[in-house]
């Protein structure tokens, strides 16, 4: 019972910390550099997870996303996913090891120059990105006759992250064929609109937000393959996924909420997704499945293995 109840007041906890520790941060990043992009080497922000027992050791990583083809411009990606992100980098790595597990930055929000840009032609502001998406992960797990996908993805923020999907056509090159992005994350980029979705639901947009378009601020993902049959079962589902998901609660139903029903319906085992920062809830989602999409098809038991289309 005293596990259960530490469990319940945690979240709560975790709110009203990060409730006075944002202002705080806030006013303390405007009084220093508002023109900061992802490239600048500033020190990361740090971010005040809600602890329990899976997440209180993994590196904080981030919130949520919608369809965005591969072939639209940068200027169309939706605003930055629940905080406007603080730019940050990580030192020069001394050797390739140490390069694979240098601390990625957190996707920072745009420059006052390219908002200002931006308001004025009427589109939405978006730093130039430095590393574009890959289809590496989907490549490694490809199966004959799967030409389709969905991946499950997380990157950093300045809170506490964010779980998206990428899905659509794998493709014969380094990026993919086609892909479309989904994700749950707080409507627009202003601060008080995701303070206050940490104690009652918010609106919200499902969407590409700020940083899914760009690897350098990628932290995980696992890529299911599907044939097209599956595929387009999956795709109708995620879009009515995004059609009827309108609001956005950091407890109750998050970015990480919004992946595990896309990861259920394909027939996938979903740890609970509020005991996981994002980067961990993406490495859990691969270590329960990944065996089990190797050596059969998932699918067999999901609502598309049924044939149905919820």
């Amino acid at each position: 019972m005293r596990n259960v109840v530490i469990a319940c007041l945690l979240p709560i906890a975790g709110a009203v910390a990060f409730t006075v520790w944002l202002p705080v941060s806030l006013a303390a990043a405007q009084g220093a550099d508002t023109t900061a992009t992802p490239n600048t080497t500033a020190a990361p922000v740090a971010a005040a997870p809600v602890a329990t027992p899976e997440t209180s050791a993994t590196p904080a990583t981030p919130p949520d996303t919608s369809a965005a083809s591969s072939s639209a411009p940068a200027t169309s990606v939706a605003t930055p996913s629940a905080l406007p992100p603080a730019a940050s980098a990580a030192a020069p790595a001394s050797s390739p090891a140490a390069a694979a597990h240098a601390p990625r930055p957190a996707a920072a929000k745009p420059s006052s120059a390219a908002r200002a840009q931006a308001s004025a032609t009427g589109t939405t502001a978006q730093e130039k990105i430095k590393e574009p998406v890959t289809s590496a992960g989907c490549k490694a797990a490809a199966q004959p006759g799967k030409p389709y996908f969905v991946e499950f993805r997380s990157r950093t923020a300045a809170s506490y992250g964010h779980t998206f999907v990428f899905h659509g056509r794998i493709g014969s090159g380094k990026g993919f064929a086609s892909f479309k992005v989904a994700g749950l994350h707080p409507k627009g980029d202003d601060p008080a609109v995701y303070i206050q979705g940490h104690w009652i639901p918010v609106p919200a947009e499902t969407g590409a937000s700020y940083g899914d378009l760009d690897e350098q601020y990628l932290t995980a993902r696992f890529c299911v393959p599907l044939t097209e049959a599956e595929y387009r079962r999956a795709e109708a589902y995620i879009k009515n996924l995004q059609a009827t998901k309108t609001t956005w609660h950091a407890t109750t139903y998050n970015c990480n909420s919004f992946g595990a029903d896309i990861a259920r319906y394909i027939g996938l085992d979903t740890p609970n997704p509020n005991m996981y920062l994002p980067e961990a809830f993406i490495k859990r989602i691969e270590e329960l499945n990944k065996a089990s999409v190797r050596t059969s098809s998932p699918l067999a038991n999901s609502s598309i293995g049924r044939k149905t289309n919820q």
